[in-house]
C-alpha cells in the first residue's frame, strides 16, 4: 500500500496538470457523495400530490403546476440559511411570471398561517407561500432539513432533488435544463 502512495505521490508531482485535476475529481466525488446521502430519504419520482390556500387565500392543487418546470421549495421561518436564499427564490419566482418555469414554496415547522403572514410582512418576502403547520407536505416529500428543493419537470416528475444552501445560478440552471430538454 505505501508504494502505490509513493507513486500516487510521484506522479502527482512529476505532471501537475493531472495532479490538480486528480485533485478536482475528489473533491467533486466528496460533494456528490455528500448530497447524495443528505437527500436519501427524498421523495423521488412522481411528484406526490397536495392541495391547500396560499397567504393570499388563493387555493393550490400540485396538479395544477403541470405543463412548466416548478420550483417547490421547503423553508421555515426560524431557518437562518432559509433566511439566506430568500432573496434568490424572490428573484426566481418573480422572474417566473415572464419565464416558462413556476415557482411554489412551502413554509414547514413555522406556525400559524396567522404567524407565516406576519413573518412574510416583516421580512418583505415577494413569493407564493403555502403554510404546512405540522409538517405534512414535507413528510410527503421526505424532507429532512430545510432549505430543500425540488425542481419538478412539466410532467409531474422529481427531477432534482437539492438540501441545504443552493444558488440561485444552480436552480436557475436545473429550471433552464428542464425547460429545455
Amino acid at each position: 500500500m505505501k508504494t502505490i502512495l509513493n507513486k500516487i505521490k510521484f506522479y502527482i508531482a512529476k505532471r501537475r496538470w493531472p495532479g490538480i485535476l486528480l485533485q478536482i475529481l475528489l473533491v467533486i466525488s466528496v460533494f456528490l457523495a455528500i448530497t447524495s446521502w443528505q437527500t436519501r430519504n427524498a421523495t423521488r419520482g412522481e411528484a406526490p400530490s397536495f392541495s391547500g390556500e396560499l397567504i393570499n387565500n388563493n387555493p393550490v392543487v400540485l396538479q395544477n403546476y403541470r405543463g412548466k418546470p416548478l420550483l417547490l421549495h421547503f423553508w421555515a421561518s426560524w431557518c437562518p440559511v432559509c433566511k439566506l436564499e430568500f432573496n434568490s427564490i424572490s428573484r426566481i419566482a418573480n422572474d417566473s411570471n415572464d419565464s416558462h418555469y413556476q415557482v411554489l414554496t412551502v413554509a414547514s415547522w413555522s406556525g400559524s398561517a396567522t404567524d407565516v403572514a406576519e413573518y412574510i410582512r416583516e421580512e418583505k418576502l415577494s413569493f407564493p407561500v403555502l403554510v404546512d403547520e405540522d409538517g405534512s407536505i414535507a413528510r410527503l416529500y421526505g424532507v429532512q432539513g430545510v432549505p430543500s428543493s425540488f425542481i419538478i419537470n412539466s410532467n409531474g416528475f422529481i427531477k432534482f432533488v437539492e438540501q441545504g444552501y443552493t444558488t440561485e445560478t444552480g436552480l436557475r440552471l436545473r429550471l433552464w435544463w428542464l425547460k429545455n430538454n
